[in-house]
């Protein structure tokens, strides 16, 4: 069922009722803004909200979920994928609820039986010139401090400018966004890694006091210096890093064919656990960086951040814990955190062998893409006295040689392997244990780097190892 239609059904489920049920919020702004595919709608009953979600579930053929039984919020999840909330009207009238809204811009109603659009706080100015504004100043805020950050993403998804008294509000009471359950804020945090041009809002949310606030870890990058390859402190870098990255995913201005182009955006078109796989990206190029505080040292050498890759990785780890992220989501973003210097530590060899390119292709596994993606992203960010064109060129071709290899592991098809523990075991006479899988590991290294080809050749090599 399209969107009108389902409203059609509402507006029969309010006549037979005789009761007033009024469409408000995003699905009125998004088609002021001509919007196109709106398919969810929020819907205010001044009558029995959940008795109605129900009957439209059951016209519908949609499936009724309870949100809050104390709010009186309903949901009815319709085929096709379309969500239609329903929630008791606030007040005795519609113009009650919508003072009580969060922004001017959703503080909008119709009745499902009307063309009128009511608007009591000047969203309709607001949305004609691109401006997100709250309803009822400070107030809006500490009704659910999750707006503070809300505020941002409207912005961002509209491409709306925050008015001036709400940014000024925003700062002045962004200690709040602790409060939020975190699950929440990494929910909203997503939603703007979502946007083409996110950076640009990350660095609003940072001079709004949010974003180390979200992140504290944050605090400890900034003012971190690290010359020699770089030219802006670990804040500033991880900011380009993911400006770079933005502009990667339009441009993907490598010397590949298409053919391994198509790979590299169907990998990233997919999903990393629960979540859009750029946008994870996005949060971990934002984050790859964050060990560089707790390892920086000096010496006659120069300055070193010896390890920061497994101490920004554990870093991650924990700031993925307390976001609820999933063990896949937090485990991906490990292991890209652990290998982004990879390619560097290759592009400086005169000569990377296949076993080199083997085990990158081994510790990456399906996150290869990301690992380098990524690994260009940090290089074009970082543009300090050592870097020239020289070192640009030979890291970005090793990239693409790396994007190379890994289309050609994921075109080929799967060989059998030469030998199985249980062979090793009876040849070798050997028990269980963990040295079977060591074993099985060098042979399969040795034949992808063409040292073996042959069960015999396996088994010879294998006696060496034993």
């Amino acid at each position: 069922m399209n969107t009108e239609t389902l409203i059609c059904a509402v507006e029969n489920i309010a006549k037979r009722n005789k009761i007033k049920i009024y469409i408000v919020g995003g699905y009125l702004r998004d088609t002021l803004l001509n919007k196109d595919n709106i398919s969810d709608v929020d819907f205010v009953v001044y009558g029995d909200a959940k008795n109605t979600a129900k009957q439209f579930a059951k016209k519908v053929g949609g499936s009724f979920v309870e949100l809050s039984e104390a709010f009186k919020i309903y949901r009815v999840v319709c085929k096709g994928g379309s969500i239609c909330d329903f929630s008791k009207g606030r007040g005795r009238k519609i113009e009650d609820d919508l003072v009580k809204r969060d922004f001017t811009v959703n503080a909008l109603a119709k009745e499902v039986s009307g063309n009128k659009i009511i608007d009591v706080c000047g969203g309709l100015i607001d949305i004609k010139n691109g401006v997100i504004r709250e309803t009822a100043g400070k107030n809006v805020f500490k009704a659910d401090p999750l707006r503070l950050l809300r505020a941002v993403r409207f912005s961002a998804a509209l491409n709306f400018k925050l008015h001036p008294n709400t940014a000024a509000h925003i700062k002045t009471m962004s200690a709040l966004i602790s409060k939020p359950a975190k699950e929440r804020i990494r929910d909203e945090v997503f939603k703007i890694f979502e946007t083409v041009a996110s950076v640009e809002y990350l660095v609003l949310l940072d001079k709004l006091k949010l974003l180390d606030k979200i992140f504290p870890i944050i605090k400890d990058m900034k003012g971190v210096s690290q010359p020699g390859f770089h030219h802006l402190d670990v804040f500033g870098h991880s900011i380009e890093s993911l400006r770079r990255l933005e502009e990667i995913y339009k441009t993907l201005d490598f010397s590949l064919s298409e053919e391994i182009k198509r790979l590299i955006r169907e990998k990233t078109t997919g999903r990393t656990g629960q979540t859009d796989r750029k946008s994870f990206l996005k949060l971990i190029a934002l984050l790859h960086d964050s060990g560089k505080p707790k390892t920086k040292s000096k010496d006659k050498k120069g300055t070193h951040f010896y390890n920061h890759e497994l101490v920004g990785a554990e870093n991650f780890k924990k700031i993925g814990r307390q976001l609820k992220l999933s063990n896949e989501e937090i485990n991906s973003g490990v292991t890209v955190i652990k290998c982004h210097l990879r390619t560097g530590y290759l592009a400086g060899l005169k000569k990377i062998s296949k076993k080199a390119v083997y085990k990158f292709l081994r510790d990456t596994g399906e996150l290869a893409v990301e690992v380098l993606l990524l690994s260009w992203a940090d290089r074009l960010s970082a543009r300090g006295i050592k870097v020239d064109k020289m070192t640009l060129s030979t890291h970005k071709k090793v990239i693409e040689n790396l994007f190379k290899a890994y289309y050609k592991t994921t075109n080929e098809k799967k060989e059998t392997p030469l030998l199985n523990g249980h062979e090793i075991m009876k040849k070798f006479k050997l028990p269980p244990s963990p040295l079977i899988g060591k074993i099985l590991e060098k042979v399969k290294e040795a034949r992808a780097t063409g040292r073996i080809k042959t069960k015999e050749e396996a088994f010879k090599f294998a006696a060496k190892l034993v």
